[in-house]
This record gives C-alpha cells, sequence and structure tokens, in this order.
C-alpha cells in the first residue's frame, strides 16, 4: 500500500481521517472507505483521494456495499479486492421505487398529467408486466417484461419498448424521483484478486438518471465461478459508459462455457458506450429490456438484448468471436462501420420463441469470413408452436439492408449468406411475417491481404424459408 498523506479540500471528506492511515488489514482499510463514504453522503460532501494511488483491501464478513454521492472521482486509485465472505457490488448508487396506482391506457399517450405523483418534476416511471410475457426454452423460469420512461412535468419523454394497452397485460406501476443532475464514477482501477471465494462487482446502480461511468477498468483472473456482473444496472435513464476496460469476467472455464457478464443490464433507456473494450469468457453483455441503446468505437466480443428491447446503433465498433444477438426486438438495429471478426453479425435467438419485428441496416462494415461464419443474420427455429401470448403469435423475420460492405474472403470460404436459418423442415415451412424488403447496395469482395479481388456466390439464405409478404430482393 503506498499512502501520501493529503490535506482533504474544502466541502470534503478523505479517508485518510477515517483510521486508513492506521489500518494495518485489508477489513480495516475496507472500513476506512466504507466509512468515509458513509459520512460524505450523510453530509451531502464528496470523498476525496488525493495522496492515495494502490490500496489492497479484503472484504468482512457481512461487508456492505459502498454507498456514493452524485460525484465520485477515485483520481487513478488502484484497488486490490479480496473476497472470502459474500457475493456483491463493491460501490452502489441506489434507490427504491415507490408504488404507483396507473391506469395501462396512459402509458401509450404518455400523458401522465392526470397523476398526481408524476403531474410536476421529474421522474422516472417502471412499467412491470404481471402477465407473462415469453417463456424461455430450457430454463425454469419465464419471462415478464418492463419498461422504463423519463417522465417530465407529467409528460413522458421516451415511448416504452411496446404497448402496454393490451387485452393481455397486467400493469404494475412505480415510480423514482429523480435528480437530473450529473452523477459521475471515473478514475478506478479495480483488479478482483485471484483465489477470492466470492464475486465481488465494481459497481451496482439501480433507480437512477444521467449517471457516468469513465476511465474505469476492472480485470478479473481465471475462475470456476460465474454468474458475473463488474457493472449491474436496472431501472434507469441516461448511462454513459467512457473509456472503460473489463479483462475477464467469471463465467467459468471447464468443459462448457457458463454465463457471466462485463454488462449486466436491465430495464434501461438511453444507454451509451463510448470506447469500451471488454472480453469475457462467455460474452460482455447480458441484457434485458433495454430501449435505445448506442455503441461507438467499442471492441468487444458480444452485444446482445436476450429478449424484449428496442432500437441500438452501433458506429465504428469491432465484433469478436462471438455474435450480436437478439430476440423480441423491435425498431432498428444500425450497424454503422463496424467490423466483424469470427462471428455471427446478427443472431436472433429462440430460446423465447419471440420473434417481433425490426430491421437491420449495415453500412460501411467490414464482415470477415470464416468457414463458420460466413453468413450476415442467423435466425435459430426450435419449435412452430405459436407463443401463447397475441402480441408474440406471429413469427417475423427482420428486413435487411446493407450497403457498401466490404467481405473478407479467406481460400477456405466458398460462399456467403444473407440468411442462415437453422431448424426443421417443418419449421422453414411455414410464413414469416414482417419481412418484406431485402436489399444490398454495394458489395466488394476482397481476399485477407485487402487488395486481391475476388467474388463467391451470395445467397439470400442457406435455405429456402417463405414469407407471408411479397419478398423485394435487390441486388446492385
Amino acid at each position: 500500500m503506498s499512502m501520501a498523506i493529503a490535506t482533504a479540500a474544502a466541502a470534503q471528506v478523505s479517508p485518510l481521517d477515517y483510521g486508513l492511515r492506521e489500518a494495518t488489514s485489508g477489513m480495516g482499510r475496507y472500513y476506512a472507505l466504507y466509512n468515509a463514504h458513509v459520512d460524505a453522503l450523510y453530509r451531502g460532501l464528496q470523498v476525496d483521494y488525493s495522496g492515495i494511488d494502490t490500496l489492497e483491501i479484503e472484504l468482512p464478513p457481512n461487508w456492505k456495499s459502498i454507498p456514493l454521492g452524485q460525484q465520485t472521482d477515485f483520481q487513478g486509485l488502484v484497488l486490490y479486492v479480496t473476497n472470502h465472505a459474500k457475493h456483491g457490488s463493491l460501490f452502489s448508487l441506489s434507490q427504491s421505487a415507490q408504488p404507483l396506482e396507473l391506469d395501462k391506457a396512459l402509458v401509450d399517450s404518455l400523458d401522465f398529467s392526470s397523476v398526481p405523483e408524476l403531474a410536476q418534476g421529474n421522474h422516472l416511471l417502471r412499467l412491470y408486466d404481471e402477465t407473462l410475457w415469453t417463456f424461455r426454452q430450457g430454463y425454469a423460469s419465464g419471462v415478464n417484461r418492463s419498461d422504463i420512461i423519463v417522465v417530465r412535468d407529467g409528460r413522458g419523454i421516451n415511448a416504452p419498448v411496446a404497448s402496454w394497452n393490451t387485452d393481455s397485460t397486467r400493469l404494475k406501476a412505480s415510480y423514482y424521483d429523480i435528480d437530473t443532475a450529473s452523477k459521475v464514477f471515473r478514475g478506478l482501477t479495480m483488479h478482483r484478486v485471484k483465489g477470492s471465494s466470492f464475486k465481488t462487482g465494481c459497481l451496482y446502480v439501480s433507480g437512477m438518471y444521467n449517471v457516468t461511468i469513465e476511465d474505469v477498468h476492472v480485470t478479473t483472473p481465471k475462475s470456476k465461478m460465474i454468474a458475473d456482473g463488474v457493472f449491474s444496472m436496472n431501472n434507469s435513464a441516461h448511462i454513459l459508459f467512457r473509456d472503460v476496460t473489463v479483462d475477464g469476467t467469471y463465467s467459468g472455464y471447464g468443459a462448457t462455457r457458463n454465463y457471466g457478464y462485463a454488462f449486466s443490464l436491465s430495464t434501461l433507456y438511453d444507454t451509451r458506450f463510448e470506447r469500451v473494450v471488454a472480453d469475457g469468457n462467455w460474452g460482455v453483455f447480458g441484457t434485458n429490456f433495454l430501449s435505445h441503446t448506442v455503441l461507438e468505437e467499442c471492441d468487444i466480443n458480444r452485444f446482445d438484448i436476450h429478449c424484449y428491447g428496442r432500437d441500438a446503433y452501433l458506429k465504428g465498433c469491432t465484433l469478436r468471436q462471438r455474435q450480436t444477438q437478439f430476440s423480441s426486438m423491435y425498431g432498428t438495429v444500425t450497424f454503422d462501420s463496424c467490423r466483424f471478426i469470427d462471428c455471427i453479425p446478427v443472431r436472433i435467438r429462440s430460446s423465447y420463441n419471440a420473434y417481433t419485428p425490426f430491421d437491420i441496416v449495415m453500412r460501411g462494415c467490414t464482415f470477415e469470413l470464416t468457414p463458420r461464419y460466413h453468413s450476415l443474420v442467423n435466425v435459430m427455429l426450435l419449435d412452430t408452436a405459436d407463443n401463447p401470448r397475441p402480441e408474440l403469435k406471429e413469427k417475423c423475420w427482420p428486413n435487411l439492408t446493407v450497403s457498401n460492405m466490404t467481405v473478407v474472403v479467406p481460400w477456405t470460404v466458398g460462399s456467403m449468406n444473407l440468411f442462415d436459418p437453422t431448424g426443421t423442415l417443418k419449421e422453414l415451412q411455414r410464413e414469416f411475417g414482417h419481412i418484406n424488403e431485402v436489399g444490398v447496395y454495394g458489395l466488394k469482395m476482397v481476399r485477407p491481404n485487402g487488395k486481391d479481388k475476388v467474388e463467391v456466390p451470395l445467397r439470400l439464405s442457406s435455405r429456402k424459408f417463405k414469407t407471408a409478404n411479397e419478398l423485394k430482393y435487390t441486388i446492385e
């Protein structure tokens, strides 16, 4: 541990004044940080980390997340964390929701001026559907959808992912009063120490608006632990990750990959990732119920919205080894100047049996073909049975528009597909809805050296499929 004693600035407190100087154990250093933040939050002050560059802490039995105020700048602190106590997130920024009686007919109108709790001020309205949205095959439980809406003076700023004014919807509502001022979490490197018995997440956020996480780096050693969530967030809006690196996750290293994520996200609106670099054994994104998500200049091995999302925009991103993956998706998924390396650009997962209407746009992208991945859109199929939820009865495929794409073709690959449906012949005999237009405009095929041009067959699909609407298929 290296520390230089510094004088806390005005309106700030320092962990040095809460026993950090005198602490001789990792647990003692944890308590110094915890007590400093608790006192600062109570007094409305900030915590000053100047003069503290490296700390080794150990989490004690029944430890608690360290609560944060609006501005937390660790000023480059390098933190080594050992955990033999219990799972949890080391830091938290959260508040509890308040119950609310709300007529579901109001939701789609976005007019909440008649609701006293929402008529004035800034709020987050959380919607939860007590009717099962869909059941996931291979899992013991189903999925109940939820949405988050930003409300200002009785008016919703954003629409929900899908309509709530349906016969099958049973709405349970709650809300958060929010402060729109910026909340910042920055300047931290966190090493999760090898040999720890329990997972230590970095940050938990719930019921928050306008949060920036920047210049944060988390490393994780190989471990048999699973179900990670380095950053766990729910029921929040206007979240920005900037210059964040995640090197490894707790996601198992056995004969098969087990799940675990760098970003475990649920029920968010307006989430942005800028220059995020992340890699994990299973894949770094595990999300549900996301609306309006943007990734710019990120280098990741997986992005997905497991179930129930709307509108995703990826620009200048590199995606490796896994896939982007969606089900119960609405709106448009756009890839702008992205690079796909040994991965599936889009996979529509089948386990939720929720093939909703959305569109895919790819412009200015580069797709590096491999023998296992040489199709743009993989539509997984498991079952021809209709989903019992009326909103999900129709099985839809996306419209696809590709423009100015460069395709890198190694000698080991002899063709390329736009669609790759996987399933039984019986499943492919049904007519799929929504899809009515597929267009390819400006496609350049080159060898891996980037110079030699090549042409291999470009097929609409690896297998025949049927559409309920007439399909307009254009190649220019």
